[in-house]
Protein backbone atom coordinates (compact mmCIF):
# COMPACT_ATOMS: atom_id res chain seq x y z
CA UNK A 1 0.00 0.00 0.00
CA UNK A 2 1.24 3.35 -1.35
CA UNK A 3 1.76 6.31 1.42
CA UNK A 4 -0.10 8.63 -1.01
CA UNK A 5 -2.69 6.30 -1.29
CA UNK A 6 -6.38 6.58 0.74
CA UNK A 7 -6.87 4.00 3.12
CA UNK A 8 -10.04 2.01 2.92
CA UNK A 9 -10.86 -0.56 5.60
CA UNK A 10 -13.52 -3.04 5.79
CA UNK A 11 -13.96 -5.18 8.78
CA UNK A 12 -16.44 -8.47 9.00
CA UNK A 13 -17.62 -10.00 11.47
CA UNK A 14 -20.88 -10.79 13.64
CA UNK A 15 -23.62 -8.54 14.90
CA UNK A 16 -22.63 -8.08 19.34
CA UNK A 17 -18.89 -8.05 17.94
CA UNK A 18 -18.52 -4.68 18.36
CA UNK A 19 -17.46 -4.20 14.30
CA UNK A 20 -19.02 -0.68 13.99
CA UNK A 21 -17.42 0.49 17.06
CA UNK A 22 -14.05 -0.99 16.02
CA UNK A 23 -14.42 1.02 12.95
CA UNK A 24 -15.09 4.23 14.99
CA UNK A 25 -12.06 3.80 17.08
CA UNK A 26 -9.58 3.46 13.65
CA UNK A 27 -11.18 6.54 12.41
CA UNK A 28 -10.70 8.57 15.19
CA UNK A 29 -6.90 7.43 16.17
CA UNK A 30 -6.38 7.67 12.39
CA UNK A 31 -7.71 10.96 12.89
CA UNK A 32 -5.99 12.29 16.25
CA UNK A 33 -2.62 11.14 14.36
CA UNK A 34 -2.18 13.47 12.44
CA UNK A 35 -1.39 11.76 9.62
CA UNK A 36 -4.81 11.95 8.03
CA UNK A 37 -7.11 14.69 6.64
CA UNK A 38 -10.80 12.76 6.91
CA UNK A 39 -11.66 10.10 8.03
CA UNK A 40 -15.36 8.44 8.01
CA UNK A 41 -16.68 5.14 9.58
CA UNK A 42 -19.94 3.47 8.96
CA UNK A 43 -22.00 0.56 9.13
CA UNK A 44 -23.45 -1.73 6.74
CA UNK A 45 -26.41 -4.44 8.21
CA UNK A 46 -28.20 -6.85 6.61
CA UNK A 47 -30.48 -8.17 9.27
CA UNK A 48 -29.89 -6.35 12.57
CA UNK A 49 -29.22 -9.58 15.21
CA UNK A 50 -26.55 -11.01 17.67
CA UNK A 51 -24.35 -13.19 15.42
CA UNK A 52 -25.60 -12.34 11.87
CA UNK A 53 -23.10 -11.05 9.11
CA UNK A 54 -22.37 -7.33 9.17
CA UNK A 55 -19.83 -5.29 8.11
CA UNK A 56 -18.56 -2.00 9.05
CA UNK A 57 -16.43 0.71 6.46
CA UNK A 58 -13.05 2.96 7.38
CA UNK A 59 -12.35 5.57 5.13
CA UNK A 60 -9.02 7.69 5.74
CA UNK A 61 -7.89 10.30 3.53
CA UNK A 62 -4.18 11.91 3.99
CA UNK A 63 -4.89 14.83 1.31
CA UNK A 64 -8.79 15.69 0.54
CA UNK A 65 -11.71 15.41 1.98
CA UNK A 66 -13.87 12.59 1.50
CA UNK A 67 -17.11 12.94 -0.17
CA UNK A 68 -17.84 9.37 -0.74
CA UNK A 69 -20.12 7.80 1.96
CA UNK A 70 -20.94 4.61 -0.66
CA UNK A 71 -19.96 1.04 0.20
CA UNK A 72 -16.61 -0.25 0.00
CA UNK A 73 -15.95 -2.93 -2.59
CA UNK A 74 -12.47 -3.31 -2.97
CA UNK A 75 -10.41 -2.41 0.49
CA UNK A 76 -6.80 -1.77 0.94
CA UNK A 77 -7.16 -3.03 4.29
CA UNK A 78 -9.67 -6.38 5.17
CA UNK A 79 -10.16 -7.35 8.93
CA UNK A 80 -11.60 -10.77 9.95
CA UNK A 81 -12.97 -11.09 13.41
CA UNK A 82 -14.77 -14.50 12.95
CA UNK A 83 -13.18 -16.44 10.65
CA UNK A 84 -16.92 -18.07 9.91
CA UNK A 85 -17.87 -15.31 7.80
CA UNK A 86 -14.65 -15.57 5.65
CA UNK A 87 -15.14 -16.89 1.76
CA UNK A 88 -12.72 -16.96 -1.70
CA UNK A 89 -14.91 -13.86 -2.73
CA UNK A 90 -14.41 -11.68 0.58
CA UNK A 91 -10.84 -12.68 0.76
CA UNK A 92 -10.23 -11.80 -3.17
CA UNK A 93 -11.69 -8.42 -2.72
CA UNK A 94 -8.48 -6.91 -1.10
CA UNK A 95 -6.49 -4.67 -3.22
CA UNK A 96 -2.98 -5.34 -4.24
CA UNK A 97 -0.71 -5.04 -1.87
CA UNK A 98 -2.93 -4.69 1.01
CA UNK A 99 -3.34 -5.81 4.23
CA UNK A 100 -5.65 -9.04 5.13
CA UNK A 101 -5.77 -9.48 9.19
CA UNK A 102 -7.43 -12.04 10.87
CA UNK A 103 -8.85 -13.79 14.36
CA UNK A 104 -7.58 -16.74 14.23
CA UNK A 105 -5.47 -19.81 15.59
CA UNK A 106 -4.18 -20.94 12.32
CA UNK A 107 -1.04 -19.82 11.02
CA UNK A 108 -1.12 -16.79 8.07
CA UNK A 109 0.41 -19.50 4.78
CA UNK A 110 -3.21 -21.20 5.50
CA UNK A 111 -5.23 -18.28 4.50
CA UNK A 112 -2.63 -17.64 1.65
CA UNK A 113 -2.78 -21.27 0.21
CA UNK A 114 -6.30 -21.62 0.83
CA UNK A 115 -8.07 -18.69 -0.27
CA UNK A 116 -5.30 -17.76 -2.96
CA UNK A 117 -4.15 -14.23 -1.23
CA UNK A 118 -1.74 -12.59 -3.57
CA UNK A 119 2.35 -12.36 -2.44
CA UNK A 120 2.00 -8.58 -2.37
CA UNK A 121 -0.45 -9.20 0.44
CA UNK A 122 0.14 -8.45 4.17
CA UNK A 123 -1.25 -11.44 6.05
CA UNK A 124 -1.21 -10.94 9.71
CA UNK A 125 -2.83 -13.60 12.31
CA UNK A 126 -3.36 -13.75 15.96
CA UNK A 127 -5.89 -15.71 18.28
CA UNK A 128 -7.54 -12.97 19.34
CA UNK A 129 -10.31 -14.77 20.94
CA UNK A 130 -8.02 -16.88 23.39
CA UNK A 131 -6.41 -13.97 24.54
CA UNK A 132 -9.87 -12.21 25.19
CA UNK A 133 -10.80 -15.10 27.40
CA UNK A 134 -7.47 -15.83 28.80
CA UNK A 135 -7.84 -12.00 30.04
CA UNK A 136 -11.60 -12.46 31.06
CA UNK A 137 -12.30 -9.89 28.35
CA UNK A 138 -15.50 -11.15 27.72
CA UNK A 139 -19.55 -10.10 27.25
CA UNK A 140 -22.17 -12.74 28.13
CA UNK A 141 -19.30 -15.28 27.68
CA UNK A 142 -17.99 -14.20 24.37
CA UNK A 143 -14.65 -13.03 23.87
CA UNK A 144 -14.56 -9.29 23.08
CA UNK A 145 -12.85 -8.94 19.67
CA UNK A 146 -12.57 -5.57 18.53
CA UNK A 147 -10.22 -3.35 20.39
CA UNK A 148 -7.70 -6.20 20.59
CA UNK A 149 -7.31 -6.86 16.85
CA UNK A 150 -6.59 -2.99 16.61
CA UNK A 151 -2.88 -4.09 17.82
CA UNK A 152 -2.97 -6.17 14.30
CA UNK A 153 -3.71 -3.38 12.53
CA UNK A 154 -1.30 -0.82 14.31
CA UNK A 155 0.88 -3.43 13.96
CA UNK A 156 0.46 -3.80 9.85
CA UNK A 157 -0.49 0.04 9.89
CA UNK A 158 2.34 1.85 11.95
CA UNK A 159 0.62 5.18 11.05
CA UNK A 160 -2.24 3.98 13.41
CA UNK A 161 -0.22 4.41 16.44
CA UNK A 162 -0.46 2.74 19.31
CA UNK A 163 -0.84 6.09 21.69
CA UNK A 164 -3.48 7.24 19.57
CA UNK A 165 -5.81 3.95 20.53
CA UNK A 166 -4.68 4.24 24.02
CA UNK A 167 -6.44 7.67 23.63
CA UNK A 168 -9.33 6.88 22.01
CA UNK A 169 -10.29 3.75 24.19
CA UNK A 170 -9.70 5.62 27.35
CA UNK A 171 -12.04 8.09 26.27
CA UNK A 172 -14.93 5.89 25.12
CA UNK A 173 -14.00 3.09 27.68
CA UNK A 174 -13.16 5.65 31.22
CA UNK A 175 -10.17 4.05 33.05
CA UNK A 176 -10.79 0.59 34.66
CA UNK A 177 -12.53 -0.63 30.64
CA UNK A 178 -10.07 1.32 28.76
CA UNK A 179 -6.99 0.09 30.99
CA UNK A 180 -7.92 -3.99 30.11
CA UNK A 181 -9.08 -3.01 26.49
CA UNK A 182 -5.40 -0.84 25.97
CA UNK A 183 -3.50 -3.94 27.73
CA UNK A 184 -5.27 -6.45 25.36
CA UNK A 185 -4.33 -4.31 22.25
CA UNK A 186 -1.06 -4.19 23.18
CA UNK A 187 -0.91 -8.29 23.72
CA UNK A 188 -2.49 -8.41 20.21
CA UNK A 189 0.39 -6.51 18.84
CA UNK A 190 2.95 -8.29 20.17
CA UNK A 191 0.68 -11.89 19.11
CA UNK A 192 0.52 -10.60 15.19
CA UNK A 193 1.91 -13.05 12.78
CA UNK A 194 2.74 -11.36 10.11
CA UNK A 195 3.48 -12.65 6.19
Amino acid sequence: MKNSENVEIIIHGRGGMGVVTCAEIIAEAAYISGNFKDVHAYPSFGAERRGAPVQAFTKLSREETIWDRAQIEFPNILIIFDESVLNHEIALSLKRGGIFIINSDKEPDFFTRNYNIKEDIKVVVANISRLSINKNLTIDGNPVINTPILGLLSKALPELHLKNLKSVVFKRMGDKVGKLNYELIEEGYNLAKII
